[in-house]
């Protein structure tokens, strides 16, 4: 059975589960660590879920936890993917008129990539990350979601001349965003593009609607802590690379991680101030086991990044495997930590965040055929 396949029965499946994300979310609370997310965090986060259709939770999903801040606050992503039963929501949405502008936009970009021949499509593929900033605040603001896209493979890859690939995610991420064309910003981005080497990608190209113009850029596959101070001095960082080499060194001499990640915020006027470091334990993704994580768990504690408990549960809730029992049928619950993010400005550690991922899986009947 192909993926699709997969795909389309758990959506079919989660919707006789429930009617929203808020409400899929509020059955998995057993599996969600109240150390973590609780209070009026985990309120305004149902409440901002609840935004978003059942069906995606058919599709990877999960929390963007502060460690470093003492509230039991997170910030929540889900993934859109074309084709889908979601996307059709999406598109049903648009064609009737009404639609917000973030569902308008949103149902662009799945137009955009609809089409194999697509020049987005291949860059991107048919997936897209949407952030939602969660206010723990009653009443507080409800900012359209993040809008991430991820170039397939080695399409953007340092060393080549893929600027129309370049070009075409830019554009789309600028119209997503509800901006105007910048010549000015593509050039920076151009040139931050030109800074990488062979072994480098862009792996996430984004931006925030609801906050100040900025395209967020992620590149990856660092294997050393040498090789990301280089290249924040090639790309321009206003920061201190050599304190960043110095936070990563300690990490690297504890093998805490298999490669980095390196975010960005890039204007029209160069490279931002502000730093995000990923660190990914090993090369593949969603990982349900929480040991590969020891070693850099461990090591933010020791250097005082995080509060010691918010860790400890990270540790003890946010990995593993189990079946839940539903009235749809048994559904596959995956839970674990995709990466750790630190957050620095000039030459300090400022915050550090983990990205915890659940995946969902409704197992189709034996012979195809599909239960009443």
């Amino acid at each position: 059975m192909t993926a699709p396949e997969d795909w389309a029965y758990t959506e079919e499946r989660l919707e006789l589960v429930a009617a929203s994300m808020g409400q899929l979310l509020a059955l998995l609370r057993p599996w969600i660590s109240t150390r973590l997310v609780n209070g009026a965090g985990w309120n305004q986060l149902l409440e901002r879920a609840a935004e978003a259709p059942a069906t995606m939770g058919a599709f990877p999903f999960g929390f963007e936890i502060p460690l470093q801040d003492a509230r039991p606050v997170a910030d929540f992503g889900v993934t859109l993917v074309g084709g889908s039963r979601t996307a059709a929501g999406y598109h049903e949405a648009k064609r009737l008129g009404g639609a917000g502008k973030s569902t308008a936009a949103l149902a662009e970009l799945l137009e955009a990539t609809d089409r194999a021949d697509s020049p987005l499509r291949h860059v991107v593929g048919r997936k897209m990350l949407l952030e939602y900033d969660i206010d723990p605040t009653p009443g507080g603001e409800r900012p359209d979601p993040g809008i991430f896209l991820y170039p397939v493979g080695d399409v953007l890859a340092g060393g080549g001349d893929a600027f129309p690939e370049l070009t075409a995610v830019h554009d789309a991420v600028t119209r997503a965003g509800g901006w105007t064309s910048d010549p000015a910003e593509r050039r920076e981005l151009e040139r931050l593009y030109r800074t990488l080497q062979p072994d480098t990608l862009i792996r996430a190209f984004g931006t925030f609607p609801s906050r100040d113009r900025t395209m967020r850029i992620a590149v990856t596959s660092f294997r050393t802590a040498r090789c990301v101070e280089a290249f924040l001095q090639r790309a321009g960082w206003p920061g201190k690379p050599k304190a960043v080499h110095d936070v990563l060194s300690f990490f690297e001499e504890r093998n805490a991680f298999a490669y980095l990640g390196v975010h960005f915020d890039v204007t029209r006027d160069g490279v931002g101030p502000r730093l995000g470091l990923s660190f990914f334990a090993r090369e593949q993704e969603w990982l349900r086991h929480v040991r590969f994580w020891k070693a850099l768990i461990d090591g933010i504690d020791e250097q005082g990044y995080a509060f010691s408990d918010k860790l400890e549960d990270l540790s003890n809730r946010s990995a593993g495997a189990t079946t839940l029992i539903a009235r749809s049928g048994p559904i596959a619950l995956v839970r674990g930590i995709h990466h750790v993010k630190l957050g620095i400005t000039e030459d300090r550690v400022e915050e550090a965040k983990a990205y915890v991922f659940f995946l969902m899986t409704c197992a189709r009947p034996r012979g195809g055929a599909r239960s009443k």
